[in-house]
């Protein structure tokens, strides 16, 4: 991305509904058999509406198929015992043979129909693992075309629903650009860990500045960790001050985290907003004389910053 300011549009994204599965994020077109994560009426591949099914639909319309072929087979074979009997007591135990076999076929799929459709699932998914990559593959050159044509929220929002199955850096790196041009709010459905680069990435450290200040709850654990790992590159950046203090704002929700995030928090104590050098205090002093450095650091920017301030007074 390009320093020059860019321009950023409000916008409203559309909804991901949670699944239990990353499967159920999955449909595949009946005509053609392409595989899709996208939401599209018609399919990317053959063009067909009206055609794609969610994949455990797939897997159950497969089940039934099974079931229907096992039947045939049986009646088949039935009808063959039949043709061949030479007496009337063969010929009808060839038919009551053959409807015992059926009805016990049918009864015994019915019984154990979750194990089945459990199998059938797995043993679908394991060998169409090359048609589900190509889709996805094809997913992505549909979002690439949004990105075209500058339609970034379509594209980021393409390119999230691809991140539930290719989460690799060049993925995170095109959410990462399509974000960059939006105007971001608390209200909205932001996404972070699920951002983290393998490796020091300035465009996420701008995309965390942006989400320190609307939505901080969203820093965690690892991304205090990629904080912790980098900080000495984050420091350079003009952005990277307030980095490093959101980070370090956000570390103190969680008393364990202080001994942690300790070289981080002390090192942004001076820069912490009031709210959290207030809640630094509190945990510093359920420490009484284990961090005396620090205590007393926090004691001289709350005398510095906040001479009359009322809360800070009991402490000054």
């Amino acid at each position: 991305m390009s320093d020059k300011p860019l321009t950023k549009i409000p916008v409203h994204f559309r909804k991901t509904n949670p699944t239990a599965h990353l499967f159920q994020r999955l449909q595949l077109c009946r005509k053609c058999g392409r595989y899709s994560c996208l939401w599209h009426e018609s399919c990317l591949s053959c063009g067909a509406e009206g055609t794609r099914i969610p994949v455990e639909q797939a897997a159950r319309t497969v089940m039934k198929r099974s079931l229907q072929t096992d039947l045939l087979v049986l009646a088949a074979l039935g009808l063959t015992a039949f043709a061949l009997a030479g007496s009337f007591n063969e010929m009808a135990a060839s038919l009551i043979g053959a409807i015992v076999l059926m009805g016990a076929r049918y009864l015994l799929g019915r019984r154990f129909e979750p194990y089945i459709y459990r199998r059938t699932l797995h043993r679908l998914l394991l060998q169409d693992g090359k048609q589900i990559r190509e889709g996805l593959l094809s997913d992505i050159d549909d979002a690439e075309q949004d990105l075209k044509q500058d339609d970034y929220k379509s594209a980021y929002e393409k390119f999230r629903e691809i991140g539930y199955f290719l989460r690799n850096d060049p993925i995170k790196v095109l959410r990462l650009l399509c974000l960059s041009r939006f105007i971001l709010r608390s209200d909205m459905d932001l996404e972070l860990s699920s951002l983290l680069p393998s490796r020091f990435d300035k465009d996420f450290i701008l995309y965390l500045h942006e989400v320190g200040r609307v939505r901080p709850q969203l820093i965690g654990r690892d991304v205090l960790d990629y904080c912790m790992k980098y900080r000495t590159i984050i420091r350079e950046m003009a952005v990277g001050p307030d980095v490093l203090a959101a980070a370090a704002g956000a570390a103190l929700r969680v008393k364990e985290h202080l001994p942690v995030y300790y070289d981080l928090i002390a090192e942004q104590a001076e820069h912490l907003p009031k709210d959290r050098l207030l809640r630094l205090h509190r945990l510093l002093t359920e420490r009484p004389g284990q961090y005396p450095e620090l205590h007393a650091k926090v004691l001289e920017t709350a005398k510095r910053r906040y001479p009359s301030d009322a809360e800070f007074a009991p402490i000054l």
